[in-house]
């Protein structure tokens, strides 16, 4: 056990990378989780009110029934009839939607239906900071659009045509958002699991391969050698080490989202987050074989820290954690398959979106995470491989 206790004591000597790389990064993941758009979770489309005014020139009955339904569509706002007033409100942004209407339009309006010609052209001011202006115009076309076709077609008069055309238009849909079922687990933590790729990747590599390099120096191998154990002991007590250095931070990162993200309906989800949980696990295991191979090259620390940082947001960045495959060049869809985040990131996609599980879904999800397995399995072997024939020239 000596030699389980010397690398724990080494990796409490360096401190410092648990705290920038596992807590302030997984920190940043949780705040970028946390400002997650959350705009559907309440099932309804909600509308901002704009600020409407209408400047009535004509007074007509036409014009009349004109303000009054471009009224209802947000809250009024009253308006001198002056060029200066017209041009604060535009510059100002008080009002979002400003209706002029000339005089003499109504009468303008009955001909040009009763003749079939064009109907004359309204001003309008509409909001260039906002959409809900430009909502609003298209509104008050199709309003004068009913009032035209009942003038034109039927006959009718004007009173008659304002009101049929405000009963046409009235007759609205409320807008929802309707979801087949509910995922499995929410969207901030599936955000927030996808961001940690790259603090767990960065920790468990420079972690352990900052141990292999202390263990590495002649004094330590020596007092280490000179211990009454063989050295398969010896090497199992590095391999405990790096493995219970990868399992605090896999633990803390996953900890981290369940706490915050899911809390009492943890319990609920236990499936889709122990998948999610798995996928985590088989991913720490990668880096901590990258972070044994660096070490076992003799890899100093900055190249460490610069191999953490550089591949880590790689290896995200391809998994397609922080921007969708689709949006990917179609070189870069081939290279990301042969990378084990890729493997990863499916299996937290599928569990976090998926509204349930079936036998097959999830034996797909566990030979995902096998194949990252496979690559660390892969990349500790390289290890081994290098590190025998520097192990043999250092005795």
């Amino acid at each position: 056990m000596s030699i389980f206790r010397t690398s724990l004591r080494i990796v409490a000597a360096h401190r410092l990378y648990v705290l920038v790389y596992l807590v302030l990064l997984s920190m940043l993941g949780l705040l970028t989780a946390a400002v997650a758009s959350s705009s559907q979770e309440d099932g309804q489309v909600v509308e901002e009110d704009p600020a409407v005014a209408v400047i009535d020139r004509d007074g007509s009955t036409i014009s009349q029934g004109l303000t009054s339904y471009v009224e209802s569509q947000g809250d009024t706002v009253s308006l001198e009839d002056t060029r200066r007033a017209l041009q604060d409100a535009a510059a100002q942004d008080r009002v979002q939607y400003v209706l002029i209407i000339p005089e003499g339009y109504g009468e303008e309006l009955v001909a040009a239906a009763q003749e079939g010609q064009d109907p004359p052209v309204l001003d309008t001011v509409v909001s260039y900071q906002s959409a809900t202006g430009s909502r609003v115009d298209v509104r008050s076309s199709a309003f004068l659009d009913q009032v035209y076709d009942h003038l034109s077609l039927s006959g009718a008069t004007a009173q008659e045509a304002v009101t049929l055309a405000r009963e046409a238009v009235d007759q609205s849909v409320r807008a929802e958002v309707i979801s087949v079922a509910s995922p499995s687990l929410p969207e901030r933590f599936r955000v927030f699991a996808e961001f940690s790729l790259y603090p767990l990747f960065a920790f468990g590599l420079v972690s352990v391969s900052t141990l292999m390099l202390a263990l590495s120096r002649r004094p330590v191998r020596s007092r280490l050698a000179s211990a009454p154990t063989s050295g398969v002991v010896r090497s199992l007590g590095v391999m405990a080490t790096c493995l219970m250095v990868g399992t605090v931070g896999w633990l803390w990162v996953l900890g981290l989202g369940t706490v915050a993200f899911t809390g009492a309906d943890a319990a609920d989800s236990a499936l889709p987050l122990g998948l999610v949980g798995l996928a985590l696990f088989s991913y720490m295991l990668f880096s901590v074989a990258v972070g044994f191979l660096l070490g076992q090259l003799g890899a100093g620390r900055n190249v460490a820290n610069a191999v953490a940082n550089i591949l880590g947001m790689v290896l995200t960045f391809l998994s397609g954690a922080w921007m969708p495959l689709e949006y990917m060049p179609d070189a870069l869809a081939p290279l990301t398959r042969i990378t084990p985040s890729y493997w990863v990131d499916q299996v937290i996609q599928t569990a976090s979106t998926a509204p349930s599980l079936n036998s097959d879904t999830i034996t797909t999800m566990v030979g995902q995470c096998a194949v990252c397995t496979l690559f660390a399995l892969a990349v500790f072997s390289a290890g081994v491989a290098v590190g025998r024939p520097r192990a043999r020239s250092s005795l």
